[in-house]
């Protein structure tokens, strides 16, 4: 039985690094986030994942580390190599060494299916390799988990695209809603708390191991679906335009389930996600409260 207290986060500013703060509060950790964003609150630790004295500095005396920080994007990143490298595999290096030097128990990392040829996803599948080489060599309690496309209130629409609320924006002000290709790849999407209950619960059961596993509590559509989706629920005038794949993604080279079991399905928590109209509902409502500026802005920044 572990004996966790003290967690600390990467990149626990961000969308998903906020909601498992959440989450991990919630069972009633000590967390401590870590990442290079301006904070006054005591539980947050100023740093960069490249420098390995912070990062020595704010693992000492944790028990758990969630390795959330890094640099995001499909297209986005095909100029910025070396960048993604360093921060992606050097980075998750000098996590991995601190925590072997500190002595922490457990260590969560999430990756991503790595059908597409890109920059991101090399550069975490590389990260992967090193933690499960950190588990095979040095023994670290390595917990690694595939993260689909997370969605909910709170995620940023720029200056990484994502899906959903690109076009959740495009549709509340009545634009064109742009999908890449055909538009029938299918899509696995995942409401943001969802991810953040599933990963917690996977990292602390002990039964578990460093099995590369799927979060399950996923929904798949074809991108066409979610667009039309959230047109309807938006009540919108928007049509969907269709364009070419953007550099480093496949449309004919779709995202697979492993065969293994999903984490929901092995803690028996299959049933417990939240209904995709629900969840998209509560990602609408976020988006309409904005201010008409940022959606605008999100508009201006992405107009082709």
């Amino acid at each position: 039985m572990h004996t966790f207290r003290k967690a600390l986060i990467t990149g626990g500013s961000g969308f998903l690094g906020k909601a498992m703060v959440r989450e991990l509060q919630r069972c009633g950790f000590d967390v401590f986030i870590f990442d290079r964003e301006y904070s006054k609150e005591a539980n947050h630790l100023r740093g960069d994942i490249m420098n390995p004295n912070d990062v020595s500095a704010a693992i000492k005396g944790c028990d758990i580390v969630f390795h959330i920080a890094g640099l995001l994007g499909t297209s986005e990143l095909i100029e910025q190599n070396k960048e993604a490298v360093n921060v992606n595999i050097l980075g998750t290096v000098n996590i991995l060494e601190a925590c072997i030097h500190h002595g922490v128990q457990r260590f969560f990392y999430p990756t991503k299916p790595n059908e597409w040829r890109n920059t991101y996803s090399i550069t975490k599948k590389a990260g992967e390799e090193f933690a499960a080489m950190f588990y095979d060599i040095h023994g670290l309690d390595v917990r690694i988990l595939r993260w689909l496309n997370a969605y909910g209130p709170g995620q940023k629409a720029l200056p990484v695209r994502k899906a959903v609320p690109v076009m959740i924006i495009q549709a509340l002000m009545n634009q064109d809603i742009t999908v890449w290709g055909t538009g029938e790849q299918p899509v696995d999407l995942i409401f943001t708390e969802d991810l953040a209950k599933i990963s917690v619960a996977f990292t602390l059961a002990d039964a578990l191991d460093a099995t590369v596993r799927d979060t399950g509590l996923t929904h798949r559509l074809t991108v066409n679906a979610l667009a039309g989706m959230i047109i309807s629920l938006t009540h919108s005038q928007s049509r969907i335009v269709h364009k070419p794949m953007r550099v480093g993604e496949d449309q004919n080279k779709p995202v697979e389930l492993l065969p293994n079991q999903d984490v929901a399905t092995l803690l028996h928590r299959s049933e417990s996600g939240t209904p995709l109209e629900e969840g998209m509902r509560q990602t609408i409502q976020y988006y309409q409260s904005l201010p008409p500026s940022t959606l605008q802005r999100v508009i201006n920044f992405y107009k082709e």
